[in-house]
């Protein structure tokens, strides 16, 4: 998948606007990994990252993000398969 097109005008308003404010680190890396443009500040990108993907990542990693959006994928595969599996044995 590739990333949004986002302006620089556009990335800077929707970071003053602090749509990533109450949002769960899920949320904020389903929206940010998936834009070309940091949309928020990157301490708490990066924070988010690193608890969904449930390791450190480092700042070399983020200049190629077809790999990181590779192992979310990944890992949003297997939970949503965990979570199936949970329902199923209810």
């Amino acid at each position: 998948m590739e990333g949004k097109s986002t302006t620089k005008e556009e990335a800077i308003a929707k970071g003053e606007s602090r749509w990533y404010e109450g949002k769960s680190p899920q949320e904020i890396v389903e929206f940010q990994l998936y834009e070309d443009r940091l949309c928020m500040p990157l301490e708490l990108y990066r924070e988010a990252v690193e608890k969904v993907l449930g390791r450190p990542v480092f700042t070399h990693e983020y200049k190629e993000p077809e790999r990181l959006i590779a192992e979310y994928e990944a890992v949003k595969a297997v939970d949503g398969s965990q979570s199936q599996q949970g329902h199923e044995m209810a």
